[in-house]
């Protein structure tokens, strides 16, 4: 998934990227039956970049949706049983093969066909294996792939977002529990302080605030209402866009930060639609209003599917981006992303995300009429939030003298992300903005304006 080299120089440290190509990609179908209880298959050669299964035969046989591996379970062992799998690979070679690895629970009748899927209307058979055996490896010629199977991933205009939090009055800034401050104070709630916020974000080609957002019982003053109407008013007169995070832990009834319900999900959409979805500041992608969903997972796929099908039945179309990893939620989503990764180990960042962008972007070709869905990779300079007294647990990932963010910036453009975002321009009570501070001066946001040219340029 390499192509040309991209040298950047941020807070002292030299980075050489490899930027990201778009992949070889082929559609396929494998057709897998069996007598075993359970079969997996696997590929080499290529890369599994995205996977499902559309058939299922009979009921009670069970598909994988999600990882790197396919499998079926079968209840009735010893009778035969099938599954259908649509795939993309990434990464195909030209005049070589791809290996494919079946494994059983126990010595069964396997048989794995392998067809082409260019043109859903017209599948080609390209292979067919049998086995008796517990494991079995079979190998298919890519030049065939390519030349019957190639498929092409529709491109997506660059953005760069950060995640920005409209809660900061003058006097927030005394408080102990902040460990830094911005070089220049300043409330949220005033429309010349944001406008210098937006100005300073722009400079470092930031395109996007992605604010805060709940709503409050209609008997409260809703403090997220007040801060987006300044917030787009300050966006307005300039090219910087806005859109919607939802927190969505208070998605409930009682606003007790546990769970989300649908119903009230539902609502929260609608209303962001129907308040700032028509504003000049809001951002929207083909005419759809962008929300991002935190913490998607809250909500099952079922109740994800009801509800956007009501909303669409009402006339509201929002591109809804999705707080999870690795989840059949991308079914019912438009893009996903993490609102951060900082806490993963270092040297597994960029198997994930090449994992993660790989499926969010090909998911969309497994079925005869799809969207391309958006893969937002999230960047972050580190985390502390130990003076947070309340929580009961913390996260502390030092910034390493910025030798953290250049990794997840790298990584980022690497994997191909569609959009990057920043978690975050100002979260100071977690201690993961990149804004100008006491402690760290312009360094995060000079850092920042090197990779957001890289990546638009790449």
């Amino acid at each position: 998934m390499t192509g040309r080299l991209l040298v950047a120089t941020t807070l002292g440290i030299t980075v050489v990227v490899a930027a990201d190509s778009p992949p070889p990609l082929a559609r396929l179908r494998l057709i897998l039956s069996t007598t075993a209880k359970t079969v997996a298959v696997t590929v080499d050669g290529a890369t599994l970049a995205s996977y499902r299964p559309s058939l299922v035969n009979p009921d009670d046989v069970h598909a994988t949706h999600t990882g790197r591996t396919m499998q079926m379970s079968n209840s009735h062992a010893g009778q035969s049983a099938e599954a259908t799998f649509e795939l993309v690979l990434a990464d195909v070679p030209s005049s070589a093969a791809v290996t494919w690895h079946v494994d059983a629970d126990t010595s069964a009748q396997t048989r794995l066909e392998v067809y082409a899927l260019a043109d859903f209307a017209r599948p080609v058979l390209v292979d067919r294996f049998d086995s008796a055996a517990k494991a079995a490896q079979f190998t298919t010629r890519t030049d065939s792939l390519r030349l019957r199977a190639s498929v092409s991933l529709p491109a997506v205009a660059p953005l760069v977002l950060a995640h920005y939090y409209p809660w900061y009055a003058l006097d927030t800034w005394r408080d102990p529990k902040m460990a830094d401050q911005p070089l220049r104070l300043y409330s949220t709630d005033e429309t010349a302080d944001v406008s210098r916020e937006i100005a300073q974000a722009l400079s470092a080609g930031i395109d996007v605030f992605v604010s805060s957002w709940r709503e409050w019982p209609a008997e409260v003053a809703d403090p997220s209402e007040r801060s987006m109407r300044v917030l787009l008013d300050a966006a307005r007169p300039t090219r910087m866009k806005v859109c919607i995070y939802t927190e969505s832990f208070t998605a409930n009834a009682a606003l007790d930060w546990s769970t989300a319900e649908p119903a009230t999900m539902e609502k929260w959409i609608a209303d962001i639609v129907d308040r700032y979805g028509a504003d000049p500041a809001y951002l929207r992608v083909d005419g759809r209003p962008v929300i991002f969903i935190y913490a998607a997972t809250l909500i099952q796929l079922d109740d994800w599917t009801t509800l956007i099908a009501r909303l669409r039945a009402s006339g509201r179309n929002p591109l809804l981006v999705g707080d999870f990893f690795e989840s059949r939620l991308i079914e019912a989503f438009d893009g996903q992303y993490r609102y951060s990764t900082v806490g993963l180990a270092p040297p597994d960042l960029p198997d994930i995300y090449q994992h993660q962008s790989l499926r969010a972007r090909t998911f969309g070709l497994l079925q005869p009429v799809d969207r391309r869905r958006i893969w937002v990779a999230p960047v972050t300079p580190g985390s502390d939030d130990t003076l947070l007294s309340e929580r009961g647990t913390h996260q502390v990932i030092d910034r390493a003298g910025g030798r953290l963010y250049d990794l997840q910036w790298s990584t980022a453009i690497e994997t191909g992300a569609d959009w990057v975002i920043v978690t975050s321009w100002n979260e100071w009570w977690e201690n993961t903005e990149i804004e100008p501070s006491r402690r760290y001066g312009t360094a995060y946001l000079d850092a920042t304006r090197t990779w957001t040219s890289l990546f638009k340029r790449n």
